[in-house]
């Protein structure tokens, strides 16, 4: 990982991207414990990747249902790189799905301060999808 921990060098860009297509490639393939173990190793040689972090969230929420997981993952990219917009709104729209409205209030408006005017737009209800 290069100095400032928080983006991969241009040498492991290529190999966390083939690690997250090998996941999905196990995924279709109707295997979930290969596609989260490809995840799995993908971290644990690169475990300041905040992008790994959100590749396997997104893949949790999407693919598993598993919205906890997913809050976990995207948690742990705010960690590793607190100044991204995107991060939070996720996380943000994670937090509506289960219906904690409050949690992602939070996240959206620590999305908004952090996002460029104009780039980022959400609605929140009281119709949230209940896992």
């Amino acid at each position: 990982m290069n100095s400032d921990h928080q983006y991969p060098s241009s040498v492991e860009i290529p190999e966390i991207n083939r690690y997250i297509q090998q996941a999905y490639t196990r995924f279709a393939q109707g295997d979930i414990e290969g596609a989260i173990a490809h995840f799995h190793a993908a971290i644990f040689l690169h475990p300041q990747s905040a992008e790994l972090y959100t590749a396997r969230a997104q893949f949790r929420k999407k693919n598993l249902g598993d919205y906890r997981g997913a809050i976990e993952d995207y948690t742990q990219a705010i960690y590793i790189n607190p100044h991204n917009a995107f991060f939070y709104y996720w996380r943000s729209q994670t937090y509506q799905e289960l219906g904690e409205q409050q949690k992602a209030i939070e996240d959206y408006n620590a999305a908004m301060n952090l996002a460029p005017e104009g780039t980022i737009y959400y609605v929140f209800d009281k119709s949230s999808k209940q896992p």
